[in-house]
Formats: C-alpha cells, structure tokens, sequence
C-alpha cells in the first residue's frame, strides 16, 4: 500500500532548512503551526539542473529570455515537489519554467521534495541579470599637450589678435554698408 503524499502546504510541514548547529541531542521545537521537528536539523542541499546554467548558485539571464529549473534526485515512494520563489510558493513539478524573464521574477529558488519518509530541499538558485563587463582603467594625469597650451604673454597676444580682428570684421560690414546706402543714393538723385 502506498502512502499518499502529502502537500507541500499541509498543517505540519517539516521545516526547509535551518542553518547547521552544534548540538547532538534531540530537541524539539514547534513550527509555525505546532508541528514537532528537530531544532539541531540539518538538511542536505540537493542540486538543481539549469539553463542557463548556474554558476556558484547564480544564474544571469536577460529579461525577457526563458530560465528553466529541474529537480533531479530520485526519491522513492516518489514527492511531491513544490518550488519557491524568495520563500513564497509559486509552483509544484519536477520542472519550473520561467518564460519571458521580468523584474517582478529576479531573485531566488528552491525546491522542496517531500514524501512519506523524508524531505529534501534543493541549493538556492538566484536568478539576476548580467553585470556589464568593464575592464578597469588605471588613473592617468593628463600632460597639457606643449603646442596647444598657452599662458602669459602668448595667450594676451592672441586675445589682442582677436579684438583686432573682430573690430577689422565689423568695421568692414560697416564700410560695405555705408558704401551701398551711397551708391542707392546716387542713383536714385540721377533718376530725378
């Protein structure tokens, strides 16, 4: 006779990890809705299998690209899996497909295998998007180019140079001005 699975929201769920301890005796704690488990538990964390593949934990993927997270231990009588998502649930099967990767699904994974004899809890898996890849660049003064630079009598100079064009420019419009306002006045006194 086979033992029905139990849900991964029962009443009395075992505990997904805790952190490992020191104590070797038996203790027993209540969980958040009166479960008995072992305070000193320390579970084994299962690999996932990814694509893209994860690199210490971490999966970077673009948005809008597809991340997929498989549960590959074999467990017998067979669990129930259930997935979550930054300690929510947010899905049950062997497989978790995330299509068209948004901002609202960045964060991390697991999954919890459970049967009537014992529960397993996947690594976390966080999924974030690339970091650009800059190569750093070392700080360099910056040598003031000898022909371009200029200072004191060079840079007075040439400010001088420049007012004396700029008063040659409009003192030439204004010849040209004065020079065709004559000529119109010539003509128009020959006409008459």
């Amino acid at each position: 006779m086979r033992a029905k699975p139990q849900s991964p929201l029962s009443r009395n769920p075992v505990p997904a990890w805790f952190p490992p301890t020191t104590t070797t005796d038996l203790v027993l704690e209540k969980d958040a809705a009166g479960g008995d488990f072992p305070a000193n538990l320390v579970l084994q964390l299962m690999p996932l299998k990814t694509f893209p593949a994860a690199i210490r934990g971490v999966i970077q993927s673009e948005l809008n690209y597809s991340v997929i997270l498989q549960w590959v231990v074999t467990m017998d009588p067979e669990p129930v899996l259930s997935w979550t998502f930054n300690g929510v649930p947010c899905g049950m099967g062997e497989k978790l497909f995330i299509r068209r990767l948004s901002w609202e699904q960045l964060g991390t994974y697991m999954c919890i295998a459970t049967n009537s004899k014992k529960q397993l809890v996947s690594e976390p898996v966080t999924i974030s998007l690339p970091k650009p890849i800059v190569q750093p660049t070392e700080a360099e003064p910056m040598e003031p180019d000898p022909t371009l630079s200029l200072s004191g009598g060079s840079a007075i100079g040439l400010l001088a140079a420049g007012i004396l064009g700029a008063g040659a420019l409009i003192g030439g419009m204004c010849f040209t001005i004065i020079q065709s306002l004559r000529t119109d006045r010539q003509r128009i006194g020959t006409c008459s």
